[in-house]
């Protein structure tokens, strides 16, 4: 990941399971059509969160489009049990994304702005590996999402580390699928 990119997060609150969801995304996600975003989904794997799953678009900089900014910040689509909220787009503060070993799980916490010790979660212990990213924009829902690479043993050891820690939402997912948009 090259330092001017911008991560888009999209988050998704369904009861769908991965097989009838994964149609609905793949349509979703083809509405950036650009041959410069790579998109990540992500399907929760530990405790319940509100997201069910969470998709992650990659741009460089100067080729970042608002295709997912240009409607309303939350989409109902009734006909489909689906719910999508954007947190916003974000840029790599710290650490570097790689591809998760198959053993691991993500887990991501989801920072609110009033969060001032960002060395808190880059410490912590029990991960792998992390990757902070901090608000591009100012109407982001969080002020950093932060992503550990973790054992699948140790995951939630982590997470109720994490969970303690007020304004973050944390929870673990794993990858579901990697596309060119």
């Amino acid at each position: 990941m090259k330092k001017d990119t911008i991560v888009q997060f999209v988050c998704f609150v369904t009861d769908l399971g991965l097989d009838d969801f994964l149609g609905k995304w793949e349509r979703y996600a083809k509405r950036l059509k650009s041959d410069q975003a790579e998109s990540t989904l992500l399907r929760e794997a530990t405790t319940k969160c509100k997201f069910r799953y969470i998709s992650q678009h990659e741009w460089q900089g100067r080729d970042f489009q608002f295709s997912f900014m240009n409607e309303k910040r939350s989409e109902h689509f009734p006909e489909h049990n689906v719910k999508v909220i954007q947190a916003g787009g974000y840029t790599l503060i710290h650490g570097k994304q790689d591809d998760t070993e198959n053993d691991d799980t993500r887990l991501l916490a989801f920072v609110s702005h009033d969060e001032n010790d960002i060395d808190f979660y880059k410490k912590a212990p029990l991960q792998k590996k992390v990757t902070i990213y901090q608000a591009y924009y100012e109407n982001c829902a969080y002020g950093y999402i932060v992503e550990y690479q973790v054992s699948a043993s140790k995951a939630q050891e982590l997470a109720l580390l994490l969970k303690a820690r007020p304004g973050a939402e944390v929870v673990g997912y794993k990858e579901c699928m990697m596309t060119q948009a």
